[in-house]
């Protein structure tokens, strides 16, 4: 690179430029991601939604038998595959991001191009599988007869921070993975508490209150998230809209560190991977 280019990467604007002006790579790149997923695949694009489905008829099932008492104000299966979907994007996103540095360690040591095209890669990949899967939850609220409000126009704005929030942890853990490999094993562990963390089975808001604050509503940046989906799409609007700001400065401080923390360690990644 050039001088002049190399000042314009250290900007976040300027690595945002160059991430656009490479948006065929992209392309390309996801593109691969997917068809690599499916390729040989005997589900194909059926495996978008094995997981969550699979979870959601667990969970139905485990909700009938242990709490048939417990009631939600849309049927149980769409609730929770409403948060299942989301966090298994969530899930499959970060963790393709995580080793994305890596595995793809000849390409880094070879021709320039933004770094950030590996992990942006990969949430595009997952994006595909989200977009199927909203499908299947499409279905199933017309099954149970649940029918969206106007508020399902909002549905993009959460979208929209979920996955500013996932590129911002994706390139964090990206780049943190290519100093410390333990990062992608540490995150299996952290993910898997975190879903319990969060209300993508049952509500977890009140339960572990300190000082005044919510530990799993406020300090965890999913909750906000989880529960917009399931505002726009089965509640007819924000139940708490100062709530979900709060997810949404969550997203932004969140992205603009992972973007700094990828900015910072970039010039180490052919050398480290």
């Amino acid at each position: 690179m050039t001088h002049s280019a190399a000042k314009d990467r250290a900007s976040l604007l300027g690595r945002v430029r160059g991430v656009v002006a490479r948006r065929d790579l992209l392309s390309a790149l996801t593109l691969r991601e997917v068809q690599v997923r499916y390729k040989q695949a005997f589900l194909g694009m059926a495996w978008a939604v094995f997981l969550p489905l699979s979870l959601m008829l667990v969970t139905t099932a485990l909700k009938a038998g242990l709490a048939p008492g417990w009631r939600t104000t849309v049927p149980y299966a769409v609730f929770s595959y409403c948060g299942i979907l989301p966090w298994t994007f969530h899930q499959v996103a970060l963790k393709g991001c995580t080793g994305t540095l890596v595995t793809s360690k000849n390409l880094l040591q070879k021709v320039y191009f933004p770094r950030e095209v590996f992990p942006l890669a990969k949430i595009g990949a997952a994006l595909v599988d989200f977009g199927v899967g909203f499908v299947v939850l499409a279905a199933l609220m017309a099954w149970y007869g649940v029918v969206p409000t106007a508020a399902v126009l909002l549905l993009p704005v959460v979208v929209l921070v979920h996955v500013m929030l996932v590129v911002g942890l994706g390139f964090a853990l990206a780049a943190a993975n290519v100093f410390f490999r333990d990062v992608q094993y540490v995150f299996d562990v952290i993910v898997l508490v975190w879903m319990f963390a969060s209300p993508v089975f049952v509500e977890t808001r009140g339960r572990y209150v300190l000082g005044g604050v919510d530990v799993f509503a406020d300090l965890n940046p999913m909750h906000p998230i989880l529960e917009g989906y399931r505002d726009v799409l089965l509640h007819g609007g924000f139940s708490n809209p100062y709530h979900f700001v709060l997810g949404a400065v969550w997203a932004v401080a969140i992205l603009v560190f992972g973007f700094l923390l990828f900015s910072r360690w970039e010039p180490l990644f052919a050398e480290r991977a």
